[in-house]
């Protein structure tokens, strides 16, 4: 990509990983969940079995994941514009998807650690 798509991809790269940290930060501070980053659509607060270690769990690993975005960002946005390298284009690109695979990670084991499975009524009995 050029300096222009790819420098537009990577300030919204950027962005993200600073909003990552950012909700992490206000979560494990303010003691909220925040639904649209840490919880899935159809799981509610309530479902929450133990709020606080789920927060003090997914914390870390949401901090890790943004930080982890930002630097990715950072060495994309430094290549587009003053290096053009190749080799840190890869870099950058297995970086965000390290990333991407920290923060489903812990989103998936925190839900079957700390959310309760919602049973559907079937009708039967």
């Amino acid at each position: 990509m050029g300096a222009g798509v790819g420098g537009m991809i990577d300030i919204l790269f950027f962005g993200s990983g600073v909003y990552l940290i950012y909700m992490a930060v206000m979560a494990k501070r303010n003691g909220n969940i925040v639904s649209n980053v840490m919880l899935a659509k159809d799981v509610s607060e309530s479902s929450i079995k133990d709020k606080l270690g789920f927060i003090d769990y997914m914390y870390k690993r949401m901090l890790l994941a943004g930080v982890m975005i930002v630097i990715a960002s950072i060495i994309h946005l430094v290549n587009d514009y003053y290096i053009r390298s190749g080799v840190l284009t890869w870099v950058g690109i297995i970086v965000i998807l390290a990333a991407i695979a920290v923060y489903t990670a812990a989103y998936l084991r925190g839900q079957k650690r700390y959310i309760k499975v919602q049973e559907k009524n079937t009708g039967k009995k």
